[in-house]
């Protein structure tokens, strides 16, 4: 009996575990969102989950202070990452030019196509004068003829009748010319008065016409942040191209459902022309505005296109940066460019593709307050895929999908996904 209580109790204290709870609070300074990390050891392990990252720990490696060293590199990987981080904001910046670049490709498209058209009205136009000229020589002759026939029957009265006669036939046909020479000035006179207050009329309609309709579109995207969740955002733009559709203006603002994020963008696209109305070259500049929890973000760029016709186009653009606000302690300064192919391919009458591949490096980062730079090698890479689906000649909706993949393995792959439709005001 004694020594199956004995083996009873050796059993219990072998089975005897142990348990110590840690605990350390975090603060988000770009969220304010309040993170609680608790890892209870239980048997001499512990296994922690923070920021989506997951990791099991001893309890030699909490005393070590592997655990702190954990928690902190964590921390700093997320401040990288987050919405009011310079990362982020590199990040917008790129999906701005990958939209851009395809909305620059798509106009190039349209202008180029509206140039064929008028260029094939001027034919048309020409042809039809030609023949109205010669229909002008074919009456002319025949007024010829007849004045001709009309003199002959003239003088054969002549003859017939007597001197008296001829005199009173003079008389009444000179009244009749002065006459009818009169009625001709008038009529002259009135047909280029006519003339001129139709030319004037054209000029003030054309002056009145520089501008095609405002265009306004409105789109909802859902962007994925660096953690694989998604944020809601709403695109309002509005874009106004000049008659001959050589110069589009337009203008965009994002706002996220979080309300702690917006976004404002303006931007001008000239298409340069060459003598066979074909699009030459296309320049396009912008500037943005950001802000991400209260960190604020100006940026400025330029692109330059060229378009190669059904083998897409290709371009190359510079791109500033500043950010600056309460969570930056030091403003950065950053300078960037981007080299860009793009295309348009018309899938159906109805259904057009315009796909964008674009390399973004931002090689240099200054940091005003220190007086220091940094240089770093990371290049972005954006896929931007663009449908557009005509419903009628003037109304139109959108899909498109975005993909940012940096070379910097802190940063995943980051997808994005847009609806929207576009309306002519």
């Amino acid at each position: 009996m004694k020594r199956l209580i004995i083996i009873l109790l050796f059993l219990f204290i072998t089975q005897l575990s142990y348990s110590q709870t840690f605990t350390q609070t975090f603060v988000d300074r770009c969220t304010n969102e309040v993170s609680i990390v608790n890892a209870t050891f239980i048997n001499g392990s512990a296994t922690v989950a923070f920021y989506n990252k997951i990791r099991t720990f001893t309890y030699q490696q909490y005393i070590n202070g592997e655990l702190q060293s954990w928690l902190n590199e964590t921390y700093l990987w997320w401040s990288n990452l987050s919405p009011c981080s310079q990362q982020t904001s590199q990040q917008q910046q790129a999906q701005q030019a990958a939209d851009a670049a395809a909305a620059a490709a798509a106009a190039a498209a349209e202008a180029e196509a509206a140039a064929n058209a008028a260029s094939g009205a001027t034919n048309n136009t020409s042809g039809s004068t030609n023949n109205s000229s010669d229909t002008t020589n074919n009456s002319s002759s025949n007024e010829g003829e007849s004045s001709g026939s009309s003199g002959e029957s003239s003088e054969g009265g002549s003859e017939e009748g007597g001197g008296s006669d001829e005199g009173n036939e003079e008389s009444g046909e000179s009244s009749e010319e002065s006459n009818d020479e009169a009625s001709e000035d008038e009529e002259t006179t009135s047909d280029e008065e006519k003339k001129e207050d139709g030319e004037d009329t054209n000029k003030k309609k054309k002056k009145k016409k520089k501008l095609n309709p405002i265009q306004l579109n409105a789109d909802v995207l859902g962007l994925q942040n660096p953690f694989g969740n998604y944020d809601t955002a709403i695109s309002f733009g509005a874009s106004q191209s000049s008659i001959y559709g050589d110069v589009l203006y337009s203008a965009n603002a994002m706002f996220y459902s979080n309300l702690n994020q917006a976004s404002l963008s303006l931007g001008t696209t000239k298409m340069y022309l060459n003598d066979k109305y074909k699009v030459s070259w296309i320049e396009s500049v912008g500037i943005g505005y950001s802000n991400n929890y209260g960190a604020q973000s100006v940026s400025a760029s330029f692109m330059r296109l060229k378009p190669m016709g059904k083998k897409g186009t290709i371009g190359m653009g510079l791109n500033y940066s500043t950010n600056f606000g309460k969570l930056i302690e030091n403003t950065l300064i950053s300078f960037g460019y981007n080299f860009l192919y793009a295309n348009s391919i018309k899938v159906t009458d109805r259904l057009m593709y315009s796909p964008a591949f674009i390399l973004a490096h931002t090689p240099i980062t200054y940091a005003t307050k220190v007086d220091s730079s940094l240089a770093t090698n990371d290049v972005m890479f954006i896929l931007s895929n663009s449908f557009t689906y005509r419903i009628t000649k003037t109304f139109t909706i959108n899909f498109g999908y975005t993909a940012i993949k940096s070379t910097n393995t802190d940063i995943p792959l980051i997808n994005s996904f847009m609806i929207g439709s576009k309306l002519p005001f």
